[in-house]
């Protein structure tokens, strides 16, 4: 099945997503457009907001709104440390071809941009605008330095339709087979990330107010539910989806893609149903 959003032509194969957009001859035209489709001011207020019925218009205090969001995005980047045997070969191969390393006294110095947080962004509003579900706090609000990544699960989404929670994890990466491996090798421990996720986010009483739709139909089960299992039984949660999304630069059959995203683990976490698997193709 084939649809069209946005600038993008959406190939659907079961609950599988590749949303396509290539301009591979003019690579400024090619992020102008990805810039017009996804950093709109209507799409930055409503993201920075978490409220997806906003429309921009031009007050100091919008526009002050939008001046610190976007610091998010564009400020320093900063360096993580891994030992080198806390790494896998694997691992290393990846971080390698994708990112800029040094190697100091037997540490791997790692260059992190604002990359994963511009991923975790456009992610949220393909999950919002196309996918019709609606975001419980983008996780981007809970950092407490500009120079943070997304920690914890990079989106928290509740479908009322389908009365199900959403734990998404995105990739941005060179290769779509890197995006892939980090996908699975995330996913290894996804069921005690998701236990934490509600631990920590979900059932905090501080963000109570912030959690929207989730707050508004399970706030009182939450009060009572010592840990996501019992919040399960009780609220009878129907089903739990893990959106993926990976946006990479090296791939363009579309039946590869699909064939490739297959390859995706499908383990039995809790009482999820099934995977949405999104998948932007950008032009590096």
């Amino acid at each position: 099945m084939e649809k069209k959003y946005e600038k993008f032509i959406v190939h659907q194969f079961d609950d599988n997503y590749s949303m396509i957009h290539i301009e591979i001859k003019d690579n400024e035209e090619f992020y102008k457009s990805l810039f017009e489709c996804f950093f709109t001011e209507d799409k930055l207020i409503k993201y920075a907001e978490n409220k997806f019925n906003l429309k921009f218009s031009p007050t100091k205090t919008n526009f002050t709104t939008l001046y610190k969001h976007l610091k998010t995005y564009i400020d320093d980047f900063n360096k993580d440390e891994y030992t080198i045997d806390e790494i896998q070969e694997e691992m290393i191969k990846i971080l390698n071809e994708e990112y800029t390393i040094e190697d100091r006294n037997g540490k791997l110095k790692v260059r992190i941009d604002k990359i994963g947080k511009i991923g975790e962004y456009i992610f949220t509003c393909i999950l919002n605008e196309y996918f019709q579900f609606q975001c419980i706090l983008p996780k981007v609000h809970l950092q407490t330095s500009y120079n943070m990544s997304i920690y914890g699960i990079d989106t928290l989404f509740y479908s009322e339709d389908k009365e199900m929670l959403l734990f998404g994890e995105s990739k941005v990466t060179k290769k779509l087979e890197n995006g892939i491996s980090l996908i699975n090798t995330s996913l290894e421990e996804y069921e005690s990330r998701i236990k934490q996720e509600y631990e920590l986010v979900l059932s905090n009483r501080l963000y109570k107010d912030k959690l929207n739709k989730f707050n508004d139909k399970y706030g009182k089960i939450v009060d009572i539910a010592l840990d996501i299992e019992e919040f399960i039984e009780k609220a009878q949660v129907k089903n739990i989806g893990i959106p993926i999304f990976i946006a990479h630069g090296n791939q363009t059959d579309i039946n590869e893609i699909m064939k490739k995203l297959k390859t995706i683990k499908r383990n039995n976490i809790l009482r999820i149903k099934y995977y949405i698997l999104c998948n932007i193709i950008t032009n590096y």
